[in-house]
């Protein structure tokens, strides 16, 4: 972890107490240094199946250290990561498709394009507009 880029996002499972107490430790020793540690750990593992050591679940608590419990395995919780698009762009279809739908009944595409036209740059407004 000394040798990772600051912002770096770990996995691990339940059963890997030593990355979650080496991550802990990184996190506290960066803390004490004043070093930047902008890093977080996703500790992945189906709670019926897996369970998080008590000792490391008391460290855990009592530190204020960037960590998050799901209740995936390992990979599919990075798919989800990976699959995350935090921005609309214009890549991500499914959310442009329910932008498109949400906002499209509300949009008289007529009357934008006469406002914004070069042949009538004009910006008056028409008697025959709905307000809502």
């Amino acid at each position: 972890m000394r040798d990772k880029p600051s912002r770096t996002l770990y996995f691990c499972h339940t059963t890997r107490n030593d990355v979650i107490l080496g991550f802990l430790g990184e996190h506290q020793r960066r803390k004490h240094t004043g070093e930047a540690f902008e890093a977080a750990l996703v500790v992945c593992g189906r709670k019926e199946k897996y369970m998080l050591a008590p000792e490391v679940l008391d460290m855990m608590n009592g530190l204020d250290v960037p960590i998050l419990l799901v209740p995936y395995s390992t990979r599919d919780a990075m798919e989800m990561i990976h699959n995350y698009t935090p921005k609309l762009n214009i890549n991500d279809l499914s959310r442009v498709k329910k932008a498109v739908e949400h906002y499209e009944p509300h949009i008289d595409f007529t009357e934008l394009l006469r406002r914004t036209s070069s042949s009538n740059s004009s910006f008056d407004e028409p008697e025959h507009i709905q307000r809502y």
